[in-house]
């Protein structure tokens, strides 16, 4: 079943790839050429969802494709012992508090954005429906896939074979993303640029470890929410009216830092849960998927 699995994950992956990069682009460019009356927030809102609509095709084109080619839910895909939405609750949580720390160590260069609460909550809804959208399925596609098409219906169970998978990750999540204003303004871009590749690999690797891709999902998602509700910055790849303008630049060292940590952070605790609920995962246990 290995070589089977790996020829339907690549193929997902392909026709994922192209809803994504095809179909999605043409479908906004359609979007963007409807008549608009929306001015302030409302236009703000609007592209906002400009920019999701490629992932609402990708997010569409994975879920169709884990049903119809690999015979699976979405869900089994991404952890094949099913989702553990404790777990992926316990990693956004402390993810979310290692943001709230950011902020408050940045909080001099931080200053309300001038936005209506009003229209904030009403910019709620949306972006709670698009950016989790958003953010399984760039996991999916950057991680769940690649693992699929790498490791068949398995996942590693040594370090060793994980760290290579973990690198090509990296760089799947860097190069999508060197597009951004965050790369293509920054003065300094290696940082932005490292700190897209150190996201991306320890992701696959805290995955890889705990036998399913919960946590880098609920990170993802709420960083991403973070940053279109809470804290945005200037430049921002994500048009969204947060509560609070950051003025550090997204190149910074501290920026870097803090994702780290909160990765540090997030293995640790899968590490001790391991322990606690099922011994740690590098004693030679492979984990069948679907």
């Amino acid at each position: 079943m290995k070589g089977r699995n790996r020829i339907q994950g690549a193929l997902v992956l392909l026709i994922s790839l192209m809803l994504w990069l095809g179909v999605g682009p043409v479908l906004s460019l359609l979007y963007l050429s409807w008549p608009r009356s929306g001015e302030g927030w409302l236009s703000v809102l609007q592209g906002y969802i400009t920019v999701h609509i490629p992932f609402m095709v990708l997010f569409l084109g994975l879920l169709l494709g884990a049903r119809l080619i690999i015979g699976t839910r979405l869900g089994k895909l991404l952890s094949p012992r099913g989702f553990r939405w404790r777990y992926a609750a316990q990693s956004g949580l402390a993810y979310l508090l290692i943001s709230i720390l950011s902020t408050i160590c940045h909080i001099g260069s931080i200053e309300p954005n001038g936005i209506p609460f009003g229209n904030w909550i009403l910019f709620i809804i949306p972006v709670l429906l698009l950016t989790p959208m958003q953010a399984i399925a760039e996991e999916t596609i950057f991680r769940a896939l690649p693992a699929r098409i790498a490791y068949g219906d398995t996942l590693p169970d040594s370090p060793l074979r994980a760290l290579p998978f973990s690198v090509v990750s990296g760089l799947l999540f860097l190069i999508p993303h060197l597009g951004n204003p965050e790369v293509v303004l920054s003065e300094e871009a290696v940082l932005p640029m490292l700190y897209y590749f150190l996201w991306g690999a320890a992701a696959a690797y805290l995955a890889v470890e705990t036998g399913g891709f919960e946590a880098p999902c609920a990170m993802h998602a709420v960083n991403n929410l973070y940053i279109a509700l809470i804290v945005n910055y200037p430049d921002s790849a994500m048009p969204t009216e947060a509560l609070l303008i950051d003025s550090t630049p997204a190149s910074s060292i501290t920026t870097l830092l803090y994702a780290l940590l909160a990765f540090i952070i997030i293995h640790g605790l899968s590490v001790w849960r391991g322990y606690i609920e099922e011994g740690f995962r590098w004693q030679g246990r492979s984990r069948a998927g679907s």
